[in-house]
């Protein structure tokens, strides 16, 4: 009984091991491979199509030796969805049909990602707390604020500028106010002395007859000088017998010749 029992098994699993039917399924359009594919007698290979109207794109990848024929493993593309026999796309390297040996594929139209799960439904997030903008404009206005004091108490500290300086009195100022005092009898000796370096000073750079001659002998040369002698003969009478009455207009004409020198003379013995 355990032989008969025996004998079944073995039968079986050789009929099932001669069974050359190999059962695979493939997406469309995307390669498969087949591993260890045994095939009876010499080599095969792909048969070349032509315009490309098979169903099949078979690309041998290895061969390797086995009884009483080969083991390939292949690569396989679909291009129509169905159940496709590869001894169809296949034959001997002579040209010979494929006799004693019939595999299927399956092409389908399922594609690998339809058997993912669908995606989780999107939860709404809160988005993240937008802006600082109004935090930002605050704290440059602060900043500004303070950098605009700052300035302004800077500028507070600082010493007021120096006053121009005053301009220096013209030659006919000077002589003006010494006149004037003079006529009346208010002259002191140093604005009497300081008086005659001024007329005669003028008189030097107008006459150049005068600028080797010392101040008594200029002096002597101006009382018959058109133009310097009006001044110089009041002033010494002036001087010996002072007229208070006198005024500002009357000593005008005397200093007419004094004006066109706007700028003071530099004094000189």
């Amino acid at each position: 009984m355990n032989r008969l029992i025996l004998l079944f098994i073995f039968l079986t699993f050789k009929a099932h091991c001669s069974d050359p039917t190999v059962q695979s399924s493939s997406p469309l359009g995307l390669p498969t491979t087949i591993t260890d594919l045994y095939i009876p007698g010499a080599k095969v290979e792909p048969i070349p199509q032509k315009n490309r109207e098979g169903s099949l794109v078979i690309r041998l990848l290895e061969i390797k030796p086995a009884a009483d024929g080969f083991r390939y493993d292949l690569e396989v593309y679909g291009l129509d969805p169905g159940t496709h026999q590869l001894s169809a796309y296949l034959h001997y390297t002579n040209g010979d049909a494929l006799s004693a040996f019939d595999s299927q594929i399956e092409i389908t139209t399922r594609h690998p990602l339809d058997s993912l799960p669908p995606p989780e439904a999107l939860k709404p997030n809160d988005p993240d707390r937008l802006g600082g903008y109004r935090l930002l404009i605050l704290i440059l206005s602060i900043l500004w604020l303070l950098g605009f004091l700052i300035i302004l108490l800077y500028r507070k500290k600082l010493p007021p500028p120096p006053a121009p300086p005053t301009p220096e009195p013209t030659l006919h100022e000077k002589l003006n106010r010494l006149v004037s005092s003079a006529s009346k009898g208010d002259l002191p000796d140093n604005d009497r002395a300081q008086l005659e370096r001024l007329i005669i000073g003028h008189w030097k750079q107008k006459l150049p007859n005068l600028q080797n001659l010392s101040p008594a002998k200029a002096l002597i040369q101006l009382r018959t000088h058109p133009d310097a002698s009006p001044l110089i003969l009041k002033l010494e009478q002036w001087l010996h017998a002072p007229n208070p009455e006198l005024t500002h207009k009357d000593i005008l004409p005397l200093l007419e010749p004094y004006r066109a020198n706007s700028k003071s003379q530099i004094e000189k013995p």
